[in-house]
Protein backbone atom coordinates (compact mmCIF):
# COMPACT_ATOMS: atom_id res chain seq x y z
CA UNK A 1 0.00 0.00 0.00
CA UNK A 2 1.62 3.30 -1.09
CA UNK A 3 1.53 5.42 1.95
CA UNK A 4 1.49 9.32 1.71
CA UNK A 5 4.01 10.71 4.34
CA UNK A 6 2.22 13.22 6.37
CA UNK A 7 -0.28 10.22 7.09
CA UNK A 8 -0.64 9.82 10.50
CA UNK A 9 1.46 6.94 12.25
CA UNK A 10 -1.24 5.30 14.00
CA UNK A 11 -3.00 4.48 11.40
CA UNK A 12 -0.10 3.65 9.13
CA UNK A 13 0.28 -0.21 9.81
CA UNK A 14 -3.41 -0.84 8.95
CA UNK A 15 -2.92 0.64 5.58
CA UNK A 16 0.27 -0.96 5.14
CA UNK A 17 -1.62 -4.21 5.72
CA UNK A 18 -3.78 -3.59 2.55
CA UNK A 19 -1.04 -3.76 0.20
CA UNK A 20 -2.00 -7.00 -0.89
CA UNK A 21 -5.47 -7.19 -0.13
CA UNK A 22 -6.95 -8.94 -3.37
CA UNK A 23 -9.81 -5.69 -2.73
CA UNK A 24 -9.34 -2.50 -4.44
CA UNK A 25 -8.76 -0.05 -1.82
CA UNK A 26 -7.86 3.73 -1.60
CA UNK A 27 -7.96 6.27 0.87
CA UNK A 28 -8.82 9.60 1.48
CA UNK A 29 -8.55 12.61 4.04
CA UNK A 30 -10.52 14.82 5.39
CA UNK A 31 -9.50 17.28 3.04
CA UNK A 32 -10.91 14.70 0.45
CA UNK A 33 -7.26 13.98 -0.84
CA UNK A 34 -6.10 10.68 -2.20
CA UNK A 35 -3.32 10.01 0.69
CA UNK A 36 -3.01 5.40 0.41
CA UNK A 37 -4.10 3.61 -3.00
CA UNK A 38 -2.69 -0.31 -3.22
CA UNK A 39 -2.34 -2.49 -6.20
CA UNK A 40 -5.52 -3.81 -6.35
CA UNK A 41 -6.88 -0.10 -7.34
CA UNK A 42 -4.14 0.16 -9.48
CA UNK A 43 -4.94 -2.79 -11.86
CA UNK A 44 -8.65 -1.79 -11.56
CA UNK A 45 -8.57 1.77 -12.24
CA UNK A 46 -5.02 1.91 -14.47
CA UNK A 47 -3.61 4.68 -12.18
CA UNK A 48 -0.55 3.74 -10.34
CA UNK A 49 0.25 5.60 -6.67
CA UNK A 50 2.29 8.23 -8.47
CA UNK A 51 -0.51 9.58 -10.29
CA UNK A 52 -2.92 9.32 -7.65
CA UNK A 53 -1.33 10.17 -4.13
CA UNK A 54 -2.21 13.97 -3.31
CA UNK A 55 -4.53 13.84 -5.91
CA UNK A 56 -8.44 15.11 -5.39
CA UNK A 57 -10.64 11.93 -5.30
CA UNK A 58 -13.17 13.64 -7.19
CA UNK A 59 -10.80 15.48 -10.27
CA UNK A 60 -9.16 11.82 -10.44
CA UNK A 61 -12.04 9.81 -11.13
CA UNK A 62 -15.19 12.03 -11.81
CA UNK A 63 -16.97 9.67 -9.78
CA UNK A 64 -21.11 9.58 -11.26
CA UNK A 65 -24.15 8.56 -10.25
CA UNK A 66 -26.28 6.01 -11.92
CA UNK A 67 -27.91 8.94 -13.89
CA UNK A 68 -24.50 10.37 -15.11
CA UNK A 69 -24.96 13.40 -11.97
CA UNK A 70 -21.26 14.22 -10.70
CA UNK A 71 -21.61 12.67 -7.44
CA UNK A 72 -18.25 13.31 -6.01
CA UNK A 73 -16.94 16.87 -5.92
CA UNK A 74 -14.45 19.08 -4.04
CA UNK A 75 -17.40 19.53 -0.90
CA UNK A 76 -17.24 15.69 -0.56
CA UNK A 77 -20.77 14.78 1.27
CA UNK A 78 -18.81 11.55 2.83
CA UNK A 79 -16.30 13.92 4.51
CA UNK A 80 -19.36 16.09 5.69
CA UNK A 81 -20.97 12.84 7.39
CA UNK A 82 -17.96 11.69 8.30
CA UNK A 83 -17.47 15.06 9.93
CA UNK A 84 -20.50 14.65 11.73
CA UNK A 85 -19.79 11.07 13.35
CA UNK A 86 -22.63 9.59 10.75
CA UNK A 87 -22.18 6.02 9.46
CA UNK A 88 -21.70 5.92 5.47
CA UNK A 89 -23.74 3.34 4.14
CA UNK A 90 -22.69 0.62 1.03
CA UNK A 91 -23.74 2.43 -2.73
CA UNK A 92 -22.54 2.02 -6.47
CA UNK A 93 -20.63 4.72 -8.30
CA UNK A 94 -19.19 5.49 -11.75
CA UNK A 95 -15.78 6.20 -11.71
CA UNK A 96 -13.64 6.73 -14.91
CA UNK A 97 -10.57 4.53 -15.00
CA UNK A 98 -7.13 5.64 -16.68
CA UNK A 99 -7.59 3.98 -20.07
CA UNK A 100 -10.98 1.86 -20.58
CA UNK A 101 -14.81 3.56 -20.56
CA UNK A 102 -16.44 4.33 -17.20
CA UNK A 103 -18.22 1.55 -15.10
CA UNK A 104 -19.70 0.89 -11.94
CA UNK A 105 -18.11 -0.14 -8.83
CA UNK A 106 -19.80 -0.92 -5.65
CA UNK A 107 -18.12 1.18 -2.77
CA UNK A 108 -17.84 0.21 1.39
CA UNK A 109 -16.96 2.71 3.43
CA UNK A 110 -14.62 2.35 6.42
CA UNK A 111 -13.85 5.18 9.07
CA UNK A 112 -10.78 5.46 10.48
CA UNK A 113 -10.21 7.92 13.51
CA UNK A 114 -6.98 9.41 14.17
CA UNK A 115 -5.50 12.40 16.38
CA UNK A 116 -6.12 15.94 15.26
CA UNK A 117 -5.38 17.49 13.18
CA UNK A 118 -5.99 14.21 11.01
CA UNK A 119 -9.18 13.75 12.74
CA UNK A 120 -10.25 10.79 10.62
CA UNK A 121 -9.35 8.62 7.34
CA UNK A 122 -12.10 7.23 4.51
CA UNK A 123 -11.05 4.14 3.38
CA UNK A 124 -12.90 3.26 0.31
CA UNK A 125 -13.11 -0.77 -0.35
CA UNK A 126 -14.13 -1.34 -4.12
CA UNK A 127 -15.96 -4.46 -6.28
CA UNK A 128 -16.52 -3.74 -9.69
CA UNK A 129 -20.61 -4.00 -10.34
CA UNK A 130 -22.46 -5.97 -12.68
CA UNK A 131 -24.28 -2.83 -13.24
CA UNK A 132 -23.98 -1.73 -17.08
CA UNK A 133 -24.50 1.48 -18.32
CA UNK A 134 -27.68 2.51 -19.74
CA UNK A 135 -28.23 5.19 -22.43
CA UNK A 136 -29.89 8.55 -20.63
CA UNK A 137 -33.78 8.59 -21.21
CA UNK A 138 -35.08 11.94 -21.43
CA UNK A 139 -38.54 11.94 -19.34
CA UNK A 140 -40.43 14.60 -17.50
CA UNK A 141 -39.13 15.12 -14.12
CA UNK A 142 -42.03 15.16 -11.38
CA UNK A 143 -42.61 18.49 -9.29
CA UNK A 144 -40.51 20.51 -11.64
CA UNK A 145 -40.63 24.31 -10.69
CA UNK A 146 -42.75 26.58 -12.87
CA UNK A 147 -40.39 27.51 -15.66
CA UNK A 148 -41.09 31.04 -13.67
CA UNK A 149 -39.08 30.17 -11.28
CA UNK A 150 -35.71 29.32 -13.58
CA UNK A 151 -36.53 32.44 -15.24
CA UNK A 152 -36.27 34.36 -11.83
CA UNK A 153 -32.63 33.02 -11.49
CA UNK A 154 -31.57 33.82 -14.56
CA UNK A 155 -32.77 37.52 -14.58
CA UNK A 156 -32.59 38.03 -10.76
CA UNK A 157 -30.09 40.92 -10.00
CA UNK A 158 -28.32 38.69 -6.91
CA UNK A 159 -25.24 37.35 -8.88
CA UNK A 160 -25.62 34.63 -6.12
CA UNK A 161 -28.70 33.45 -7.59
CA UNK A 162 -27.46 33.23 -11.37
CA UNK A 163 -24.91 30.71 -10.54
CA UNK A 164 -27.81 27.66 -9.48
CA UNK A 165 -28.24 25.13 -11.96
CA UNK A 166 -31.38 24.69 -13.15
CA UNK A 167 -31.15 20.95 -11.56
CA UNK A 168 -30.56 23.26 -8.07
CA UNK A 169 -33.36 25.53 -8.43
CA UNK A 170 -35.30 22.44 -8.78
CA UNK A 171 -33.76 20.73 -5.82
CA UNK A 172 -34.01 24.30 -3.79
CA UNK A 173 -38.35 24.79 -4.61
CA UNK A 174 -38.34 20.43 -3.89
CA UNK A 175 -36.59 21.67 -0.13
CA UNK A 176 -38.82 24.69 0.27
CA UNK A 177 -42.17 22.12 -0.49
CA UNK A 178 -41.02 19.65 2.31
CA UNK A 179 -39.42 16.76 1.14
CA UNK A 180 -36.71 14.74 2.41
CA UNK A 181 -33.27 14.01 0.60
CA UNK A 182 -34.60 10.40 0.31
CA UNK A 183 -38.28 11.61 -1.64
CA UNK A 184 -36.43 14.29 -4.01
CA UNK A 185 -33.54 11.48 -4.92
CA UNK A 186 -36.65 8.92 -5.80
CA UNK A 187 -38.69 12.09 -7.68
CA UNK A 188 -35.69 12.93 -9.83
CA UNK A 189 -34.49 9.46 -10.31
CA UNK A 190 -30.81 10.12 -8.65
CA UNK A 191 -29.23 9.40 -5.24
CA UNK A 192 -29.80 10.28 -1.42
CA UNK A 193 -25.83 10.93 -1.94
CA UNK A 194 -26.68 13.36 -5.20
CA UNK A 195 -28.98 15.44 -3.32
CA UNK A 196 -26.98 16.39 -0.70
CA UNK A 197 -24.06 17.33 -3.21
CA UNK A 198 -26.55 19.44 -5.23
CA UNK A 199 -28.21 20.53 -1.83
CA UNK A 200 -24.42 21.99 -0.38
CA UNK A 201 -23.78 23.45 -3.33
CA UNK A 202 -26.60 25.33 -3.23
CA UNK A 203 -25.86 26.52 -0.24
CA UNK A 204 -22.65 27.32 -0.70
CA UNK A 205 -23.46 29.28 -3.82
CA UNK A 206 -26.04 31.65 -1.73
CA UNK A 207 -23.19 31.94 0.75
CA UNK A 208 -25.62 30.56 3.47
CA UNK A 209 -25.09 27.52 6.31
CA UNK A 210 -28.71 26.09 6.40
CA UNK A 211 -31.65 25.08 4.29
CA UNK A 212 -33.62 26.89 6.54
CA UNK A 213 -31.91 30.06 5.32
CA UNK A 214 -31.55 28.99 2.12
CA UNK A 215 -35.57 28.70 1.90
CA UNK A 216 -36.17 31.72 3.84
CA UNK A 217 -33.82 33.21 1.00
CA UNK A 218 -35.65 31.59 -1.72
CA UNK A 219 -38.98 33.19 -1.01
CA UNK A 220 -37.41 36.65 0.16
CA UNK A 221 -35.88 36.86 -3.62
CA UNK A 222 -39.32 35.53 -4.86
CA UNK A 223 -37.17 32.62 -6.58
CA UNK A 224 -39.85 29.91 -5.54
Amino acid sequence: MTVAQRIAEEVRPFLEQLEASPDAVFVTDRHNRLVAWNRSVERLLGYGPNEAIGMSCSALMEGCDGSGNRYCSEHCPLVDMAGRGEVVRHFDLRLRPKDSPPFFVDVNILQLAAPPPHHFYLVHILKPSDRELRPQVVREEPEAPPRSAIQSSRESPDARIRKLTQREVEILGLVAAGRTSAEIATLLHISTLTVRNHTQNILDKLELHSKAEAVAFAFQKHLI
